[in-house]
């Protein structure tokens, strides 16, 4: 058996190429704090370091303000007071929970439920990060199933009120929060004047403006080896969120076991080891990539053709590469890989 633990080298999903040129064009600055489980880091052109740092700063407090607003892990938290006592009554949760939550459920009816924050609900069941991880039992998570369910997660627009239809049913925003903190923390950088940046999230990330001149390069991490297997070029004001079963695993008897739940089975996905998801609306992208691992394979691409806000590439467990013709002469193999293009 072989765990692996979510640490911050594993996470990131896409690194920064290139170096910044002189000072004359704006100071470029990178700056990284530990947060939302992983690290981000804020890459910045302001006109001086100075104001880069303080936009920087109130970016960074941003995404704390998030965090504490929807972590399950803050005590106080609207998801932490939702898991304790919607099942019981309506709970009221602030204006931006309650918007996140019903874009969660209009993107789980879009993506027939491939999507779905209610899966935090066999959360317990699967302890990734156990020294003696092995998987649950397949009837304890048959049992349990009937909780996963986004139909049961009851909104009321007066009060901003929040029901769970059943007793032990539980909410985690793991898969489009973090998207929202993105989005925020670019229009704090904005508003603070930043000329150009970069808002990474254990490598899902936003950019905006270019890179004195050229285009931000990020690369797309191999699904398993600690290298770059791709790597193109993001447009002013796109968002690109890796879902990938290599971000936290664990194996059992040489299987692998990760964190990417199909909500019909309670069973990690299969089919994809990585789905890249770009587009202009870092929520979405969040939500899709995680939607469209779970889908895999010829429904994730009939998804993906059928929507033109986002392109995508999929890396599936062979590592083979397929992606959207709209990224052509944006991206390119780093080895010998070839690209089948859809």
């Amino acid at each position: 058996m072989r765990i692996i633990p979510r640490t911050v080298i594993q996470v990131v999903a896409l690194l920064l190429f290139g170096a910044a040129p002189g000072c004359d064009k704006g100071e470029l600055a990178t700056f990284s704090r530990p947060m939302m489980g992983t690290m981000v880091s804020l890459t910045v052109i302001a006109d001086t370091r100075e104001s880069g740092v303080r936009a920087s700063e109130a970016a960074f407090s941003e995404i704390a303000r998030i965090e504490a607003l929807m972590s399950p892990k803050a005590v106080d938290s609207d998801i932490a007071r939702l898991n304790r006592e919607a099942a019981r009554s309506p709970v009221s949760v602030s204006e931006e929970t309650f918007a996140l939550l019903r874009t969660s459920i209009e993107v789980s009816r879009e993506t027939g439920g491939a999507f779905d924050v209610s899966f935090a609900s066999l959360g317990g069941l699967w302890k990734l990060g156990s020294e003696d991880f092995r998987p649950p039992d397949a009837r304890l998570v048959t049992r349990m199933l009937p909780l996963v369910d986004y139909r049961k997660i009851l909104l009321e627009a007066e009060g901003r009120r929040v029901s769970l239809a059943l007793p032990g049913m539980r909410l985690g925003l793991g898969g489009i929060a973090k998207g929202y903190a993105i989005g925020r923390a670019v229009q704090v950088l904005r508003r603070e004047g930043v000329r150009a940046s970069i808002v990474d999230a254990g490598g899902d990330l936003q950019v905006t403006g270019d890179k004195f001149g050229e285009p931000w390069r990020v690369g797309l991490m191999h699904p398993r080896k600690k290298e770059i297997i791709l790597a193109f070029s993001v447009r002013d004001g796109e968002a690109v969120v890796t879902s990938g079963d290599y971000e936290r695993f664990a194996t059992y008897n040489g299987k692998r076991y990760h964190h990417i739940l199909d909500p019909k089975t309670g069973f990690p996905a299969r089919g994809l080891s990585s789905v890249t998801v770009t587009g202009s609306d870092p929520v979405m992208a969040d939500a899709y990539a995680t939607a469209l691992f779970v889908m895999g394979g010829v429904r994730a691409r009939e998804f993906a053709r059928s929507n033109p806000r986002i392109e995508v590439i999929f890396i599936d467990e062979e590592l083979r590469i397929a992606a959207s013709k709209g990224l052509k002469g944006r991206i390119s193999p780093t080895g010998s890989e070839k690209i089948e293009w859809f």
